[in-house]
């Protein structure tokens, strides 16, 4: 094959794979970058427009990072709730919106936003690939009622719905949900993106949600997965354990949470790319980054108790294994594709 056949065979290969990317995150995005929108920053305009998750985590940033640099700055920080689905971003192409400089979202989507030109290249990257940085990351666990439950109960008793009738919260969104689906299967931690790399695995977990179908009550934000629960929604469910831990003492004893396959979800922020040209927002998203608020951030965020709580929480626990990773990698592979057969599964009656 000549340079040039090989050349060819690469640029197909890039627009297929963002072909389907923008078919999975269900068709709304542009076809032509935003990087040629650029948003100025009046200086009668000192606010920076920011997007984030609703909930716990909000409030958390809030005190520990937003409030410290508007300190720092007298620049305000106004953030507004969004539940990180790429596709959302397209709206921020529109005039109206453009003074939105950054967003909190997943990592494999900070990855699928940069490959879409949605989001500005990070600073200090010389690739094309990175838009971000991973800054915080969340826990996410099955908790339940505890005056429903004699003993702990694992995933597989998340399907029992025989044994334990009630409605059980999910995420609207093939990561993590189809993970839980392969462990409520038997598959094991470190075999679940091997699974999912396949046409077997794929439909297996499919297979494992229809039987849950009826029972679940779908949330698209961890604040809305926490709000789920402690409403009285859902019987049990996926949720940050930050959104259970810091509730109230009695809601907090209301749940139990199972720490032996959790999750762990890495986040970033990135700045939009009609922002790509706001100093504001690229020093913003820097000051995120630095390693001093991602501590200051994990020290206030209650992801996981000391040992003694643990066993005060759920007696006889003893050893916890690590979290589960989400697998960035493959996410930012496949999302395109999973979440567009999710979509169609979610539409099926």
């Amino acid at each position: 094959m000549s340079s040039q056949e090989q050349g060819q065979t690469a640029c197909r290969s890039t627009l297929s794979r963002r072909g389907i990317l923008l078919a999975g995150l269900g068709g709304l995005l542009p076809g032509t970058a935003m990087a040629g929108h650029t948003h100025k920053q009046t200086r009668a305009d000192k606010s920076l427009h920011i997007l984030t998750f609703t909930g716990s985590i909000a409030q958390t940033q809030s005190k520990i990072l937003f409030k410290p640099y508007e300190h720092l700055t007298h620049q305000s920080i106004v953030p507004r709730g969004w539940n990180g689905e790429l596709p959302d971003l397209q709206h921020l192409t529109n005039p109206a919106h453009q003074h939105t400089a950054a967003a909190m979202m997943e990592n494999s989507s900070l990855r699928i936003g940069c490959a879409l030109k949605l989001l500005s290249r990070h600073q200090t990257d010389t690739s094309s690939s990175n838009c971000g940085l991973p800054s915080a990351s969340i826990d996410y666990a099955m908790a339940w009622d505890k005056a429903r439950f004699e003993t702990t109960p694992s995933w597989s008793d998340f399907w029992d719905v025989a044994r334990h009738p009630g409605r059980r919260s999910l995420r609207r969104d093939p990561r993590l949900t189809l993970e839980i689906a392969l462990l409520a299967d038997g598959v094991s931690a470190n075999a679940l993106y091997r699974a999912l790399g396949t046409t077997e695995g794929v439909n297996r977990a499919f297979l494992k949600l229809e039987q849950l179908r009826p029972y679940i009550a779908w949330w698209s934000t961890p604040g809305e997965a926490g709000q789920i629960l402690t409403s009285g929604g859902a019987l049990m469910g996926c949720v940050p354990t930050g959104e259970i831990l810091g509730t109230a003492d009695a809601i907090r004893q209301r749940f139990g949470l199972y720490w032996q396959q959790r999750f762990v979800v890495q986040y970033g922020w990135g700045v939009l790319a009609s922002a790509a040209a706001n100093p504001a927002a690229l020093a913003f998203v820097s000051w995120l980054e630095q390693a001093a608020q991602q501590q200051a951030f994990a020290n206030a965020w209650p992801s996981l108790p000391s040992m003694a709580e643990l066993n005060a929480l759920t007696p006889g626990l003893g050893h916890i294994p690590p979290a589960i990773t989400i697998d960035d990698t493959f996410w930012e592979n496949n999302l395109g594709a999973l979440n567009e057969r999710f979509q169609q599964w979610m539409r099926r009656t």
